[in-house]
């Protein structure tokens, strides 16, 4: 979904000005390469979900030139009812940088707003507003973009959080900054259950419901919640499509990796393989295979 950071920061604005067209409340969010987490509450999400991916998929498919829906046919929307119901729901979606291994803590993975959470009592914002005219957030924006005047953009012209995110709201469900940063570094265990039990309003929430994955794979994402499967030398998706786009698709005379035929991404993919020891999911992944 993100080959590169211009992505990252697109997607960002599309979510801040479709929240603000369709009146949703955002209050958690997490970008990965291949899937988007959010948290929100809005009279109707499916509105706000399908708007969000038109706007994106328009942006993606100009600019790699690709045609057709991008990504899996429906979103997928749980509603969650319960204090202890939400906390763990966003929990979940504010650590999935460290479930997904791209990350040492929750606190690492920079595409998301795990990190503007309690700013002012943590110091851990990575977000400073620099633009705030009208004129000049216009200017990074498609035309007839409508947004309010507290929206504020940082130096590369993406939206910060603080300015359209409902922070205040989703730190409600954390109380205080202290319980904020045991909740992002506990370990997932029954105790998770039982504090949601005491809601009485349904089932508990589980990563299996926020991940639709196998049972392998979910194990893989718990035992990835104690930090040690993260390896700075290792490249991650981002790395891989900046290798991809900016190096090796050049010499086939394309733009982009859409561009490319079954042979030269073979080709590309033995090159990967054998310098860089990628796993064949990944390269698929960023190869589009």
């Amino acid at each position: 979904m993100f080959r590169d950071k211009e992505d990252h920061g697109t997607f960002v604005n599309i979510m801040a000005l479709q929240s603000y067209a369709t009146a949703t409340e955002l209050m958690a969010d997490a970008e990965m390469s291949t899937h988007v987490h959010q948290a929100v509450f809005t009279d109707t999400p499916s509105v706000f979900a399908s708007r969000e991916r038109m706007s994106y998929t328009k942006y993606f498919n100009a600019k790699y030139g690709r045609k057709g829906r991008f990504g899996q046919k429906y979103t997928f929307i749980l509603k969650v009812d319960g204090f202890n119901h939400v906390a763990t729901m966003m929990t979940y979606i504010l650590r999935n940088g460290l479930h997904h291994a791209a990350a040492a803590t929750a606190f690492g993975y920079p595409f998301c707003s795990v990190r503007e959470m309690f700013s002012e009592e943590l110091f851990l914002s990575s977000e400073i507003a620099t633009i705030s005219t009208r004129q000049e957030i216009a200017s990074y924006l498609p035309r007839f973009s409508k947004f309010p005047d507290s929206f504020r953009m940082n130096k590369e012209g993406v939206f910060v959080r603080s300015s359209f995110m409902e922070l205040r709201r989703a730190e409600h469900f954390y109380t205080t900054p202290r319980n904020f940063l045991y909740q992002m570094n506990r370990i997932t265990d029954e105790s998770w259950i039982n504090e949601q039990l005491r809601d009485n309003t349904g089932a508990p929430i589980k990563i299996s419901d926020i991940e639709h994955t196998d049972e392998k794979s979910i194990a893989q994402m718990l035992n990835n919640e104690y930090g040690r499967n993260f390896s700075r030398s290792r490249l991650q998706d981002l790395d891989v499509c900046s290798l991809i786009d900016n190096n090796l698709i050049g010499r086939y005379g394309v733009d982009s990796v859409y561009h490319l035929t079954d042979s030269q991404k073979k080709s590309i993919a033995r090159q990967l393989k054998n310098e860089f020891h990628l796993s064949d999911a990944q390269i698929c992944r960023c190869l589009v295979v």
